[in-house]
């Protein structure tokens, strides 16, 4: 549903202002340059969106991988393969997240369920005692 909207563009931004955070670059990724990029931390920025020399983010809640753009927000442009081993990067989930949150019809004003502003959402629950 979201992606109708930005057919000539593929700057997206994340929703409700989650906050990236170094914990989201903590899993497999493609390749260890990948993995190297998304752990890159400047000693004179905290937010990777603010370090010129940071150049890729992942966003565990759409489950996507961006280039970021260096415009002072927090905005990237969505990639489909890694730049530096060409493996295809996993399907983006922002128009399922995007659908699901329509689904539940909430006001225009509440913010989603707090699940639905991490992977929690999209990952399937843990089966206790097996």
């Amino acid at each position: 549903m979201a992606s109708a909207f930005f057919r000539n563009r593929r700057v997206l931004w994340m929703p409700f202002e989650v906050d990236w955070s170094p914990e989201q670059a903590i899993r497999a990724h493609c390749c260890p340059a990948m993995a190297s990029a998304l752990l890159f931390q400047c000693d004179q920025h905290a937010d990777p969106f603010e370090c010129g020399d940071s150049l890729v983010v992942y966003n565990a809640v759409f489950d996507e991988y961006g280039l970021i753009v260096h415009d002072g927000g927090t905005t990237y442009v969505l990639i489909d393969s890694c730049p530096w081993c060409g493996l295809k990067l996993p399907q983006s989930q922002r128009d399922q997240w995007f659908d699901e949150i329509k689904a539940l019809d909430l006001p225009a004003d509440m913010r989603p369920p707090s699940h639905y502003l991490s992977d929690d959402w999209r990952l399937p629950p843990i089966r206790k005692g097996r």
